[in-house]
């Protein structure tokens, strides 16, 4: 009997790159889903039905290594917690690309946290959500080779919109991978806090059609704060205290502090990409923030930028027909909502 599972996709609200520090990150998880199934079976197997790609062993396949070692990790704490192994066969039936170009919806961290969920599940270990996003996270972080915030698993672990400040207690891959996991599940990687949305928010996804190189930009901004702390400083600061007027914003139904909040947001990613010297805001980006403001509206990147998509926010039905309108002409657009 197979089992099915979902995660939620995600979107960054505000907080990008400065919540690499510790400053607070605004997260969405989406209603759109990553799907899997897993039933028992002879040895692990864990198969991609889109791509056709299948692991059983070796070396993860570069689309199904997050999956892996979400697995791996949570096999590892049911051996320490003496439950006998259990094989099965995990299938993942869609992911977050359209035309073989990803829609920046965080499926890398949707995977950890189906993997993680369906290994434990065929070991008779269920999960909480707090478990399963320290062990998705985990995995993530290794992955990554030791950097990300974890604020993405946690929108696809906890649904919502969440105010997410990295805590990791991990400074390297390797570190991580060396801990028993079941002290990796008594950490407290993350400190989340689940927001409360304006039931007249709307939001909308503009996709530039263009995958962004997040290693890159990662890397480029990572090297610009390593060498010029103040200026990074400054600037963080500024991505961070956008995070948190977004969330009092949307907390208390203020349509105009929340859209001015998105603006300056994304006016700060765009200095941000400038000192650091990366391309942050492309133009595809720059159109669609343009486009959002004169509809009334406020966009902005979401996540690292360079690409992806854009996340534009409005108010009520009618403002957000007329940036869907604006923006139509130039981008593929969804409407989405907190999952």
């Amino acid at each position: 009997m197979t089992e099915p599972l979902s995660a939620p996709g995600k979107i960054f609200l505000a907080g990008e790159y400065a919540v690499l520090d510790g400053r607070p990150a605004l997260v969405m998880a989406v209603d759109r889903h990553l799907h899997a199934t897993w039933e028992p079976a002879a040895t692990v197997l864990i198969l991609h039905r889109p791509s056709g790609l299948v692991w059983d062993g070796g070396a993860a396949p570069e689309q199904l290594r997050f999956a892996v070692r979400a697995a791996d990790l949570a096999l590892r704490l049911c051996a320490e917690e003496g439950l006998p192994r259990q094989a099965f066969r995990l299938v993942y039936e869609d992911d977050f690309t359209e035309g073989g170009v990803k829609l920046g919806l965080g499926g890398s961290a949707a995977a950890s946290v189906i993997a993680v969920r369906a290994a434990c599940a065929a070991q008779g270990r269920a999960l909480t959500d707090a478990e399963a996003l320290r062990l998705a996270l985990a995995a993530h972080f290794i992955e990554q080779g030791g950097a990300g915030s974890g604020a993405d698993v946690a929108a696809c672990a906890l649904g919502g919109v969440q105010q997410v400040r990295a805590r990791l207690p991990w400074r390297t891959a390797e570190e991580a991978m060396a801990l028993p996991a079941r002290d990796i599940l008594r950490a407290d990687p993350v400190e989340t806090r689940a927001v409360q949305v304006s039931k007249e928010a709307r939001f909308l996804l503009a996709f530039t059609g263009k995958a962004a190189d997040t290693r890159v930009l990662v890397r480029r901004v990572r090297s610009f704060r390593e060498g010029d702390p103040r200026r990074w400083r400054a600037v963080a600061d500024e991505i961070g205290a956008r995070a948190e007027s977004l969330r009092t914003a949307l907390e208390a139904g203020a349509p105009e502090s929340a859209l001015d909040s998105v603006r300056a947001g994304a006016a700060a990613m765009a200095r941000l990409g400038e000192e650091a010297g990366a391309a942050i805001i492309t133009a595809d980006l720059a159109l669609a923030c343009a486009l959002a403001a004169s509809a009334g509206a406020a966009g902005k990147p979401s996540g690292a930028g360079g690409g992806d998509c854009a996340v534009v926010l409005a108010f009520g039905d009618e403002a957000r027909d007329r940036a869907e309108a604006a923006l139509r002409p130039h981008f593929r657009v969804l409407r989405v909502a907190p999952a």
